[in-house]
């Protein structure tokens, strides 16, 4: 009797296990998963993008025709270092610098001579972005992005600027180049543009820094002029041609009265300005985390 049930038990079918998975249905289930974790990773993306939108920007405007005060390449390259100081210390996002040309030349975009030696007596917009994009560069790079030229032959120069080092210190500023004055605003990078324009001039209206109330912004910009102001720009300008300057700014300020020199150097109102607006911003910046 035990013999025979053991052989019944032997016989009896071992229950079917599923050895072969559809293959489909793997591979399906493998698909929806790759295709969530695509999924993720865009909208990671997306939100990355949308956060750095939402960080607040100053940016600077800086005529070119600055350059052509400057009676030597030396010095020509020291005013240039001011001005990346300056925007260094002020912990500037942006340097635009804009030229006095009547129409926009390739949107915006400004490209190098690679030949060496090129350009002798480059001067102007042309002069001042490269050499501040040389300053903005770190000191390893600076052979691989930028060919010899004779605008970067004084080696006293050093870059003003640190790398970041954790997140949320400051990383530096970028550099842009404008066809002239109306092209700074019109190509913007900044998603839905400058949404605060401030023009500096000797003959803007007086408000002390401790008084002035700057509205909550995204993107603030601060204009100053070539060697004849911003008027003569927006004059020169077929864009802004029959426009008062007052009307081009949501504010024109004198952020140096009682000057005791008749004329500021654009390199010396840079730094005179910039700490006028230091009170300022940082209420509105205030304002908007609060």
């Amino acid at each position: 009797m035990g013999k025979k049930k053991r052989a019944e038990v032997e016989a009896e079918p071992e229950p079917q296990t599923n050895n072969h998975t559809n293959p489909s249905l793997l591979n399906g289930d493998a698909h929806k998963k790759k295709k969530k974790k695509k999924k993720t990773k865009a909208e990671k993306e997306t939100n990355s993008e949308a956060k750095a939108d939402e960080i607040p920007t100053v940016s600077i405007a800086v005529a070119g025709s600055i350059i052509d005060n400057a009676q030597s390449l030396e010095l020509a390259t020291r005013l240039a270092s001011q001005i990346a100081r300056a925007a260094t210390i002020f912990r500037i996002d942006e340097v635009v610098v804009f030229d006095s040309k009547s129409n926009s030349v390739n949107n915006g975009s400004f490209s190098f001579p690679t030949q060496n030696n090129s350009n002798e007596n480059e001067r102007g917009a042309a002069f001042l972005v490269r050499i501040l994009q040389y300053l903005e560069t770190p000191q390893y790079l600076r052979k691989a992005l930028f060919p010899k030229h004779n605008s970067l032959r004084p080696r006293q120069v050093v870059s003003s600027s640190k790398p970041r080092e954790e997140a949320g210190t400051y990383w530096g500023y970028k550099v842009r180049y404008a066809s002239n004055i109306s092209s700074v605003f019109s190509e913007c990078p900044y998603k839905g543009g400058y949404d605060h324009l401030i023009g500096t001039s000797e003959h803007g209206l007086i408000v002390n820094s401790s008084e002035l109330t700057l509205p909550v912004f995204r993107h603030l910009l601060i204009a100053f002029g070539g060697l004849s102001g911003l008027e003569k720009s927006v004059e020169e300008d077929h864009k802004l041609q029959g426009k008062n300057v007052r009307n081009i700014f949501d504010l024109y300020l004198n952020t140096c009265p009682h000057q005791g020199s008749r004329t500021i150097r654009t390199e010396e109102a840079l730094y005179i300005s910039l700490q006028y607006f230091q009170e300022p911003i940082a209420r509105a910046l205030q304002r908007a985390r609060s």
